[in-house]
């Protein structure tokens, strides 16, 4: 497998063409003026120690020493073993609300925002834990599955929004399965035994308005299952309108014109919480509720993580450098002039031609 390190460096390349074509231009610009100033035979002899073959040879000597610079930038690779490193860590599956009532503003910005980038000073903390994330409202899939790629997990959760769940309504006993389904391998079922697994935990993230009362249930079968369920609780329990309108001065109304509030419900997340044999943890904070949760999950035994397979690349960027020095080198001793020994052949042809004629007038 072949790739380059920088990949977005091989864009200086375009440049390399524009040099190409203003060369190119600026050239025949230049003969045109001489052309029309000077008679052909008079610029012949006054440009007669001056080769254009050469002067085009400097200039694309030192535009593929600027390509082999550029590849060196960018680094060539190729793969090289692989290798399986074995770590003991959690397996964490983040469950997101994304439901409308998301967007109301007890939290600034907003609850759903505000949640999204406690999630990334969250996954910063995480060291050698896997985690994945699952969106939900009235429905809920898988947006990323179980990873140690933390960089991609944060850019997941930063494109999450609510427009990208049809279904509105808050289903949190669906969001528990979809998770604990995503973190069991397809060989074993997730109820199938009371077997503990320490190391799997679900956290969900919500206002806990919860429309299905099943959650704690589904809960706390998950529990027996070895699952640990913690939550945290995103909003105000007084309850606040939910924006709908640009600048959030219009507020979603139910059929009677009535303006819908939302509030925190607290009671359905702390059943859940104790039917997974969590914490529960009310977001009143900048970090949300999360800093609790990982000492928790700190606290936890850490089991055996599934190997990984890391591809180590072997870098060759050092080729074509020392290429890119040798052609600047060559370039260096490259003169526009015609080269020496050709002007001796050319004057030696001369000789002999002179003196053929000479022997022939004799």
């Amino acid at each position: 497998m072949f790739r380059f390190e920088n990949q977005q460096l091989l864009y200086w390349l375009i440049l390399v063409g524009f040099f190409i074509l203003a060369y190119i231009l600026l050239f025949v610009r230049d003969k045109r003026r001489m052309e029309r100033y000077c008679e052909r035979g008079l610029l012949s002899k006054l440009t007669e120690g001056t080769s254009h073959g050469m002067q085009h040879l400097k200039f694309a000597v030192l535009m593929l020493a600027l390509v082999c610079f550029i590849f060196a930038a960018a680094n060539p690779q190729t793969a090289g073993k692989m290798e399986k490193v074995k770590r003991k860590g959690v397996d964490i599956m983040l469950c997101l609300d994304v439901s409308n009532s998301m967007m109301a503003a007890d939290i600034q910005p907003n609850r759903l925002e505000a949640c999204k980038m406690a999630i990334n000073r969250f996954i910063d903390k995480l060291t050698g834990d896997r985690v994945g994330l699952v969106v939900f409202a009235g429905k809920s899939f898988v947006q990323l599955p179980i990873t140690t790629d933390y960089a991609a997990a944060k850019m997941f959760i930063n494109q999450i929004s609510t427009q990208m769940m049809p279904t509105q309504g808050t289903d949190i006993s669906a969001a528990l399965a979809t998770a604990a389904a995503a973190m069991v391998p397809e060989t074993e079922e997730p109820d199938a035994a009371e077997t503990s697994h320490p190391s799997r935990v679900i956290l969900v993230a919500s206002d806990g308005e919860d429309h299905f009362p099943e959650s704690a249930q589904t809960a706390a079968e998950l529990s027996k299952a070895g699952f640990v369920i913690h939550t945290i609780g995103i909003g105000s329990t007084k309850g606040v309108p939910i924006p709908t309108g640009p600048g959030g001065k219009q507020f979603k109304k139910d059929n009677a014109g009535n303006t819908v509030i939302t509030r925190l419900n607290e009671a359905t997340l702390k059943d859940i919480a104790a039917a997974g044999k969590g914490a529960y943890v009310h977001a009143t904070n900048a970090n949300m509720g999360f800093e609790t949760i990982l000492n928790e999950i700190n606290a936890m035994e850490k089991s055996d993580i599934e190997d990984v397979n890391f591809t180590m690349y072997e870098s060759y960027y050092q080729y074509p450098l020392l290429v890119g020095i040798l052609l600047l080198f060559i370039e260096s001793l490259l003169f526009t002039t015609t080269p020496k020994i050709k002007q001796l052949l050319a004057k030696t042809r001369r000789q002999y031609s002179y003196a053929g004629k000479d022997g022939m007038k004799g």
